[in-house]
């Protein structure tokens, strides 16, 4: 009920006004002191427009997990992504943490026609959980996340997955300060096909952060004329849902990151004052993209 609730970006007092109850009540309920009733359950349903029972079957007795409950997580999922861009990374982490068992739970027992789906799901919350852990600067829980994101997506034999693991795994080694490995996943990343243009774009200005930053300016600017390419390329398709914020404006911040590592000083300014001016306005405001315009303006300042 917490986790629906906070996924949904609704206060404890905003729910107790929806759902004609106590602030103090729904406190209660959600910790676990008081018993959950029926009209409670459906009254969060009723609010959040999620089905709490079948979700709550899938934690208690997985072998209930059908389309529908997947449907569901995937929606929370979805949701809390969106909340983060709003609060910040460190107050959805418990509730992508809740998830990420929920799905890993699904996929142990799910039967064999719902294999794939599940296991991509799973991939799909555990590479979002490595991100958050890392925002909060839990380095080791990232890295066992987006390996779990990688064998799951593998395992489901799903591409887009497998890449956004792949192309993780390279943004925290670059994190790190680990080149070699950072180009390496982007390099293995590239490799897989079938993937999402605007995926396949990020990967492109990633490979030529990646080689900037290994002082291969050559390869790095070679590179960055392909990720231009591919970014005209994909510009008429929508960016995925567990990609929403890859979008033209996007690129323009990437761009002047890579141009302020190889020291176009003025040439990164603007194409990253540009990129910002062109994000959808609620990015704007959100972490990456704050942190993003800081990189640009660290990345020229060090030259």
């Amino acid at each position: 009920m917490r986790s629906a609730r906070t996924a949904a970006g609704l206060s404890l007092a905003k729910m107790a006004e929806r759902a004609h109850y106590s602030k103090t009540l729904l406190a209660y309920l959600e910790s676990g002191e008081r018993t959950i009733l029926p009209e409670h359950v459906r009254a969060y349903q009723r609010v959040l427009g999620v089905d709490l029972e079948r979700l709550a079957a899938i934690a208690v007795k997985p072998t209930r997990v059908d389309l529908a409950s997947l449907e569901h997580i995937a929606s929370i999922l979805g949701a809390t992504r969106r909340l983060e861009d709003t609060v910040g990374p460190a107050l959805v982490r418990s509730t992508v943490r809740g998830l990420r068992d929920l799905s890993l739970a699904a996929v142990h027992e799910a039967g064999s026609r719902l294999d794939r789906s599940t296991k991509s799901l799973a991939s799909e919350v555990s590479q979002y959980l490595g991100w958050l852990e890392l925002a909060n600067g839990n380095g080791h829980a990232a890295d066992q996340n987006l390996d779990r994101a990688v064998a799951l997506a593998e395992q489901a034999q799903d591409p887009d997955r497998l890449f956004h693991g792949l192309s993780f795994k390279a943004y925290t080694a670059q994190f790190h300060k680990r080149g070699s490995e950072a180009c390496d996943y982007a390099e293995a990343a590239s490799q897989i096909r079938g993937v999402h243009p605007r995926l396949r774009t990020y990967n492109e200005y990633d490979l030529a952060r990646v080689l900037a930053d290994k002082g291969e300016r050559g390869a790095a600017q070679r590179r960055l004329v392909l990720a231009d390419r591919t970014a005209d390329a994909a510009s008429v398709e929508q960016p995925p849902s567990s990609g929403y914020w890859y979008t033209d404006g996007f690129w323009g911040l990437e761009r002047g990151h890579v141009l302020g590592i190889l020291g176009y000083e003025e040439q990164a300014r603007k194409e990253a004052e540009d990129g910002f001016s062109a994000l959808p306005k609620e990015h704007r405001t959100t972490d990456w993209a704050v942190d993003l315009v800081k990189r640009v303006q660290r990345a020229v300042e060090d030259r």
